[in-house]
This record gives C-alpha cells, sequence and structure tokens, in this order.
C-alpha cells in the first residue's frame, strides 16, 4: 500500500506539473495574440499615415515619403506599402523590384492576412479600399505590411527567457515540496521509531514531547490503552498468583492427610493423590497462561541480544574461576523472543549455568529464523552427555542430574517452562564445539 508521504508527492507533482503546463501554454496565447494585435495596430496607423501622404489625382498619383517612415526607403527593410488603382501599382522603395498580390477591395472594406513576401520571409498585410477618384473608376486599394522574422526572433527569445525562468521555478516548487513534505513528516517517522522501540521492549510507553498536534490524541489514547491493558494484566496475574498461594495450604494439608491415610487405605491415599497432583498442575498452566498473557505487551518481553548479554556477564561472575568466553550468532530478524522476560531469563538462565559449569573456553548462542520459527541454540565445548544417553534427557519428569551424574542442569525447569509456551526443546551433540547442544524451537508470534 501506498504510504500517505508518497501519495502527496504524487499528487502534489502532478498538480504543480499539470498547473504549469496550462500557464505556459495560456501565457504563449497571450503573448502571441498580443504580438498579433501589435503589429495589427502599427500597421493600422501606417495605412493611416500613408493616407494623409498620398495626394490622388485624375491626373497625377503622388506619395510624399517625406511624411512617412525611413523604414519604408532601404531595400528589403521589413516595412513596406503598395497603392493599387486599376493597372496602376505604386510601390515603396522597400519593395524593390517585388510586388504583393492584391485583391481589389470595395471602400471601407479592410483585409487581414498572412503571406510570403520578399526573401521568402513572412509577412504581415493589412489592405483598405479607398474611395475612387471618380465615378466608374477601379477601386484604389492601399496595403501596408511588416517583416514577422524580426518579431518572431523577438517572440521567441522573450518566451524563451519566461520560459526558462518557469522551468527553473518549478523545479524550485518541486524541491520545495520534497523539503517541505520529508520535514512535515519527521514527526511521524519519530512516533514511527517510538513504536518500534515499544515493540522491541526498549520502552512502555509513547513520548508524546515531539508527536505533532494532528496525531496526539491517537497517541495518548494509544498510551492509555496500554495502560488500561498492562494493569488487567497485572491484576490478572496477580490474582492468579493470590489464588496459587491461598490453595498452597489446603493442599499441603490434605497431602499430609493423605500420607496419613495412606498407612491404612493405600488405594484411596493414591487416589486421592492422583487428584491432587492434577491440582497443583491446573494451578500451574494457569499460572503459566497468566505469564504467557504478558506477551501481549512487548515491553514484558525477551529483547535480544540485551538480555543474553546480561545473563552472560552473569554468568562470568558466577563461574569466575574458569576463563569461558561466549560468542553471539544472532540474526537481525530476531530483535526479541515471544516468552515473558522473566519465564525467559528463568530458561536460558538454567541452559547457559549448564554450559558455563562444563565449558572448556567457549559457549556459542545462536538465534535464527527458519520457516516462519524461531531457532535457538545454545553450545558448549565441555565433555557432552553420551549419546546413549541424549533420549533419556526429554523423558517427563525426569532431571538431567539424575541421568548423568554431576551434571545439575535443573532440566525440570527448563521443561516445564518448554512445555507451558508450546516449545519444542531437544538435546544432542555440538557438531562445532564437541560438547553438549541444546535446541529449542519457537513459534514467531
Amino acid at each position: 500500500m501506498i504510504s500517505i508521504k508518497t501519495k502527496l508527492s504524487l499528487w502534489l507533482t502532478v498538480l504543480v506539473l499539470l498547473s504549469s503546463l496550462v500557464g505556459l501554454g495560456f501565457i504563449e496565447t497571450m503573448l502571441r495574440q498580443a504580438f498579433h494585435d501589435s503589429i495589427i495596430d502599427r500597421l493600422h496607423e501606417d495605412l493611416e499615415q500613408i493616407v494623409l501622404a498620398s495626394h490622388i489625382s485624375n491626373d497625377d498619383i503622388l506619395i510624399d515619403s517625406s511624411q512617412l517612415s525611413g523604414f519604408y526607403n532601404p531595400a528589403y527593410s521589413g516595412r513596406y506599402y503598395q497603392l493599387n488603382i486599376g493597372d496602376i501599382e505604386v510601390r515603396s522603395r522597400s519593395l524593390w523590384d517585388k510586388h504583393l498580390d492584391i485583391t481589389p477591395l470595395a471602400p471601407g472594406e479592410t483585409r487581414v492576412w498572412q503571406s510570403k513576401g520578399p526573401q521568402h520571409h513572412d509577412i504581415q498585410l493589412f489592405s483598405k479600399g479607398l474611395p475612387p477618384i471618380s465615378p466608374g473608376d477601379n477601386n484604389p486599394t492601399l496595403t501596408v505590411a511588416q517583416d514577422l522574422s524580426i518579431g518572431r526572433k523577438v517572440f521567441t527569445e522573450v518566451y524563451g527567457a519566461k520560459l526558462t525562468v518557469n522551468v527553473t521555478m518549478l523545479l524550485v516548487m518541486l524541491l520545495g515540496i520534497f523539503i517541505i513534505l520529508r520535514q512535515s513528516f519527521k514527526p511521524v517517522n519519530k512516533v514511527k521509531h517510538a513504536l518500534s522501540r515499544l515493540r522491541e521492549g526498549h520502552s512502555s510507553s509513547l513520548s508524546l514531547e515531539s508527536v505533532p498536534a494532528e496525531i496526539k490524541p491517537l497517541a495518548e489514547t494509544y498510551n492509555e490503552l496500554l495502560e488500561y491493558t498492562s494493569n488487567q494484566i497485572q491484576r490478572s496475574r496477580n490474582n492468579l498468583g493470590n489464588l496459587s498461594h491461598g490453595l498452597k495450604t489446603p493442599l499441603a494439608v490434605m497431602r499430609q492427610q493423605v500420607e496419613v491415610l495412606g498407612l491404612k487405605d493405600p488405594e484411596t491415599a493414591a487416589a486421592l493423590e492422583q487428584q491432587l497432583d492434577q491440582i497443583h498442575k491446573m494451578i500451574e498452566r494457569k499460572l503459566a497462561a497468566a505469564r504467557i498473557t504478558g506477551d501481549m505487551l512487548p515491553a514484558a518481553q525477551m529483547v535480544i541480544p540485551r538480555d543474553l548479554e546480561s545473563l552472560c556477564l552473569t554468568m562470568n561472575k558466577v563461574h569466575h574461576q574458569k576463563q569461558v568466553d561466549h560468542k553471539f550468532d544472532i540474526s537481525e530478524q530476531v530483535p526479541r523472543l515471544p516468552i515473558h522476560r522473566e519465564d525467559g531469563m528463568e530458561l536460558f538462565g538454567n541452559l547457559l549455568d549448564n554450559a558455563y559449569k562444563w565449558a572448556a573456553e567457549m559457549v556459542l548462542v545462536r538465534i535464527w529464523l527458519q520457516q516462519g520459527e524461531i531457532q535457538i541454540s545454545i553450545e558448549d565445548d565441555g565433555p557432552g552427555v553420551p549419546d546413549d544417553e541424549l533420549d533419556n534427557l526429554t523423558h517427563r519428569g525426569k532431571r538431567l542430574d539424575e541421568d548423568v551424574a554431576g551434571h545439575g542442569l535443573g532440566l525440570s525447569i527448563v521443561k516445564d517452562i518448554c512445555e507451558q509456551y508450546q516449545l519444542q526443546i531437544s538435546f544432542e551433540r555440538s557438531p562445532s564445539l564437541g560438547g553438549l547442544k541444546v535446541l529449542i524451537q519457537m513459534p514467531k508470534h
């Protein structure tokens, strides 16, 4: 889906381009019309001036050039006139040996058109029919013309300069749109970064200092929802914890009574003991469910590699008598683990404690993403576990220190946490270090 910033950029760019093109076209049309009108006005003035300088009689036709502009004297100067009376044709000196093709007009009739003139240049012509000298004479027609090449050159230079200015302004506007949008969306990017920190567990709420006014109510509502959800989860966990602690004493008393009953009626005692075990496991499952509910809040989840580094520093202090180095190989695609931080610290604390206890020099922790699941392996370069004993480590209710003398992993705690979060755990020999390798497969929520 296209972002709001991209949509705004595209729409504003298209709008600016369209408005600029329409403006340029409109200005060009206006300039051309103004250029054409100015030429027609000049030709009209020249024609009136030539009419005043003309003396037409039956015996003679005279145009006093001293009353006209000097542009009509040089050959092919670009300013021309021609008077046609029947077969008589009077031309300006600027036409030299050329003549204009004129259509006779009735008195007072005018005509405006363009044609090819001297030197094959485009010229603008303006003709007007004059009153006849005597009845029955052919209608005199006076025509003035102007070369368009010079005017078009000036028009091209003026329009070219304006086009350059407009294109420059257009580029500046597009750059301004980009800069303004970038600056305007900076607070939104800060909110995005804050949400990322919240997701990764670095904070528990959104900072409202740099939030724009338009989305500040949304951020405030989001913080209120986070606080409400956190309080509800904490209240639920507290209630379950209180229930668990409240049931421990009655369960302990009942177990004592069952032990006494076992001396008289072993079968009934065994049945009651089984029911008490089921009650105890049900309580543990409910407590585990309450802890897992904390995954709804990223701040309560285990952050990688921060929390693992904290555990390794603790293990270095606990096993200070040994020089054990730790190495992490953690994918950037896994910034956190979908497990409550308290449970995660307990789970990996037990596994790392075992690895440090039996490692000679190195402990390797690898975390990567494979087929939508998070793979976690903890390896050491210690003596490991015999191959024929590896399968026994996953037996329900077994402890590692019962299967292998002196290992002391606390497997029951590890297996309980894995069962609570439906994690798959397996044990094998490390192919790279030669010691024990613990592999945990964790669904990515």
